[in-house]
């Protein structure tokens, strides 16, 4: 293994910023600016790099192709919301891919890629990414950097309609959505643009990952993810949507937005975003926060998670006695018991355990300690 002695320029530069080690041991990984490496584990084994990608990604197999001895693979796995996602720097490698019922997206920040699905090969730069179908297909690697995460056709499907303000999908979506698709500069004039964004979107979950994974959901870095590659895969998309048909609808009474209130109050303990709320009421996400400005005073988050912690309170004043804090602030839709905990306490001033804990003292007071759940899981 080839390691950097803390004498070396790189290993200078990297420990520059007060920590006791290197981030990479090898200069060749350091010169790479991959945006999710950053807290790369060294693996020096091909087998536990092939079961690091295996969390991500539809890994079939991984195969060393450098001839000098000594394997190393920096890697690292995260969360977009819900989007898996895995980061590496490697040495010169294969990948073979099986058949999936998702699409897999690859972004390089370095060295090559080489992805081959059926006749054709595509490449994948520090200047391009790629949407690969979801059949079986390799990737051959020199020393390089990318990132790769799969996508649901079904959600892809899904925002493409909802950023169309669609109730049915024309025809032709369908299959285009399917196919293997590659972005590389100069190309489609709007895909500089909007593959900067995508990579804008990836820095900034680098760069928030420190502060977990609650945090990167409540910002829906994953629906920002399906609406760019959305907008990438279907150049329509990109033309300005009005509010007409949305104040059109107001002044005729009861309308869209009012069954749309229904169902988010029916569904709170669902995942809620954006795209979801413009499928369900065929209106563009700019006409949608319009309205909840408009009509509720806040954005469509700030009004869901107020309606979100109003539930939960009502379940913590009238508890059941098996109800624990974790199983309520599931009930409300909340995936992070941690992010629950901190907006309630914001709201009302109070932790949920104590108001849990109090109500519980009043209304279960005589029962025996061992029928009640304890207040936090």
């Amino acid at each position: 293994m080839q390691v950097m002695h803390p004498s070396s320029p790189v290993a200078e530069k990297q420990m520059s910023s007060g920590s006791s080690m290197p981030l990479f041991q090898h200069a060749e990984a350091a010169g790479f600016r991959n945006p999710l490496l950053r807290k790369p584990r060294l693996i020096e084994d091909a087998g536990a790099s092939a079961d690091l990608m295996r969390e991500s990604l539809a890994l079939v197999d991984l195969i060393s192709l450098d001839r000098d001895p000594g394997w190393w693979f920096y890697g690292d796995s995260l969360i977009l919301g819900s989007i898996p996602a895995i980061a590496w720097t490697a040495r010169p490698m294969r990948l073979c891919f099986g058949e999936q019922r998702q699409l897999m997206v690859f972004i390089g920040y370095g060295g090559e890629q080489r992805v081959r699905q059926g006749s054709r090969t595509w490449r994948c730069r520090s200047d391009s990414c790629l949407l690969m179908a979801s059949t079986t297909c390799s990737l051959e690697s020199s020393l390089s950097s990318a990132v790769a995460f799969p996508l649901s056709h079904e959600r892809l499907l899904h925002t493409a309609m909802s950023m169309g303000g669609l109730n049915h999908k024309p025809g032709g979506w369908n299959q285009h959505l399917e196919q293997a698709h590659g972005w590389s500069l100069p190309g489609d004039p709007a895909a500089p643009s909007l593959q900067a964004a995508l990579r804008q979107v990836i820095a900034t979950a680098g760069q928030l990952s420190s502060y977990g994974n609650g945090l990167l959901e409540r910002l829906q870095l994953d629906d920002q993810i399906y609406r760019l590659l959305a907008a990438m895969l279907l150049p329509e998309l990109r033309e300005e949507k009005t509010l007409d048909r949305l104040l059109h609808r107001q002044r005729q009474g009861r309308d869209a937005f009012d069954e749309l209130i229904d169902y988010i109050r029916q569904n709170l303990g669902e995942p809620l975003n954006l795209t979801l709320l413009e499928s369900r009421s065929h209106y563009s996400r700019r006409a949608l926060q319009y309205a909840f400005v408009e009509r509720m005073g806040c954005t469509a988050t700030q009004w869901i998670r107020k309606q979100r912690l109003d539930k939960a309170r009502e379940h913590l004043e009238k508890p059941r006695p098996t109800d624990t804090v974790g199983s309520i602030s599931r009930e409300c839709g909340y995936r992070s018991l941690g992010l629950f905990s901190v907006d309630f306490q914001q709201r009302f001033h109070v932790k949920p355990s104590q108001l849990l804990r109090e109500s519980r003292t009043s209304i279960f007071g005589a029962l025996p300690a061992a029928s009640i759940a304890p207040p936090e899981e």
